[in-house]
């Protein structure tokens, strides 16, 4: 199709604002389509650095005295330049060698003035274009906003940077370079200088050492994702770099993706379902990520099963995670799903480093690498002290909910004393019906409230660690354990049970 094409150079033409926004969307094939993703990904910066005597003005007020005072040497032809600003080879006073990030003069009120007018373009479209609607034009737009004010800020990007350095600071495969805090502002951030070549241009190396750099990268970002739960969101090759001494270097932190508790373990889940082959846990680990509310859970089901079809019974190798993740975000169009923020930036991430190191290494496969990671992860699901954290972390979200019970009825009783509108529909067929369910689901709340208290004693019974001891927990833990897994058995039978008779009634 030509509109994707024509959209695009529409965009390089308003520059500024409008070609970050299209890089933004090439990332959100859970919004638009993958063939507007793919277009958009073409855009570029192609901007022209702004003057040495620009740089100077904004380090000198930045830093409050002249540049003599705190560079050796500063190179005045800039060794990189984009839309959000340019870097510079320095050397310190003290010798070492740095790169300066300098933001462009006024790019803020360039930038504020780009995003009023998208306001106002996303607003009109979505009120009179309804094939435009499905799009969520508003929602876009105000993402980048915050996409955009975080980008600005470069103490926010001197900060990932820390983190990830702190992180890899011992690693004997990856480097991250040091920022020099004491020169850090909101539009400057002074760093080390990392000398090395792209890792798009190795042709001319061997097929041994391609592999390595691919395996790097992989393991690199399986560990970002499962061990720090804060990940580079952008690996693509020219933020990748070959050192001498055979590291891999990571540069531009400016998108970064931070996984919660609850999405990582949902990425994991899903994880576990891929390299099991399992479409029931893959279906699962969609539907606790919160994103199928009000729409036709069975025939989404059916849907998933028929897209995720082709990767049951496939071995890891011949599974690619762009087709994986496309599929899903087709669906996910289709039935106008919610994804995180952070999936999408993950799923971005991961089809980046797969498709980068295929290049290297064809052989090399995402799924097939993270396995082992994955069958690791399997065994701790078992391992007694996350089944304690499990049960302790459901015994505090029941107490607190027990906590604001008084609270939430006081608030109820608020409302129908001040008379607002309160809407209450009753579908029966009888109301003798409506009684006997009451009286089901009485029951099942005196089972979960005994549970919800057998599950609070066994959290103290395992901090008391009293008694003898088998497999690490006191006995008497066990044993409330297994009262509270008979007694989840018979409430579930009893649902089960109430269920099928009402099928058959």
């Amino acid at each position: 199709s030509e509109i994707p094409v024509r959209l695009r150079r529409v965009m390089e033409n308003a520059g500024g604002a409008f070609v970050k926004v299209g890089q933004m969307l090439s990332l959100r094939s859970d919004l638009i389509p993958q063939e507007y993703c793919d277009e958009f990904a073409k855009l570029q910066d192609n901007v022209k650095p702004f003057p040495y005597i620009e740089v100077k003005k904004i380090l000198e007020t930045e830093f409050k005295r002249p540049l003599k005072d705190v560079f050796k040497d500063f190179e005045e032809k800039p060794i990189a330049s984009a839309s959000i600003g340019q870097v510079h080879k320095a050397r310190l006073k003290s010798g070492q060698l740095v790169a300066v990030k300098v933001q462009r003069p006024d790019i803020k009120k360039t930038f504020d003035a780009d995003i009023n007018l998208l306001e106002y373009i996303a607003e009109e479209a979505e009120k009179y274009l309804s094939e435009v609607r499905v799009f969520k034009p508003q929602k876009i737009v105000e993402e980048f906003k915050k996409y955009t004010e975080k980008e600005l800020d470069f103490l926010s990007e001197a900060k990932n940077i820390e983190k990830f350095h702190e992180h890899y600071k011992y690693s004997p495969h990856i480097k991250i370079p040091k920022v020099y805090w004491e020169y850090c502002t909101t539009k400057v951030i002074v760093m080390e200088f990392i000398d090395g070549e792209k890792v798009s241009n190795v042709e001319h190396l061997t097929r041994e050492e391609k592999k390595k750099i691919a395996l790097t990268v992989y393991n690199s970002f399986i560990e970002q994702v499962f061990d720090m739960g804060t990940f580079h969101a952008d690996p693509h090759p020219g933020n990748i770099f070959l050192l001498k001494n055979g590291k891999i270097a990571l540069l531009d932190f400016g998108i970064v993706g931070h996984l919660s508790p609850d999405l990582k373990e949902n990425v994991e889940f899903m994880l576990v379902g891929l390299v099991k082959g399992d479409l029931d846990i893959l279906l699962t680990s969609f539907v606790n990520l919160g994103m199928v509310d009000g729409v036709d859970e069975e025939k989404l089901k059916e849907d998933l099963f028929e897209a995720w079809g082709e990767f049951h019974g496939s071995s890891l190798k011949q599974i690619n995670m762009k087709r994986f993740f496309n599929s899903t975000f087709e669906l996910g169009r289709k039935y106008n799903i919610d994804f995180p923020h952070n999936f999408v930036l993950l799923v971005k991430a991961v089809i980046t480093t797969e498709g980068f190191a295929k290049q290297l290494y064809p052989e090399a496969s995402f799924i097939e690498i993270c396995a082992p990671k994955v069958e690791h992860l399997i065994k701790e699901e078992h391992d007694p002290k996350k089944l304690f954290h499990s049960f302790k972390k459901g015994a505090f979200e029941f107490t607190t909910s027990l906590r604001k019970f008084p609270q939430d009825l006081r608030s109820l009783i608020h409302i129908l004393k001040t008379g607002s509108k309160v809407k209450v529909e009753i579908d029966h067929k009888e109301l003798n019906d409506l009684t006997v369910e009451l009286d089901h689901s009485s029951n099942r709340i005196t089972f979960g409230l005994i549970i919800g208290g057998l599950i609070i004693t066994t959290g103290l019974l395992i901090v008391a660690d009293l008694g003898p001891k088998y497999f690490g927990l006191p006995i008497s833990a066990w044993i409330s354990l297994m009262v509270i897994v008979l007694l989840s058995l018979v409430l579930g039978v009893s649902i089960l049970t109430e269920k099928r008779r009402g099928e058959q009634e």
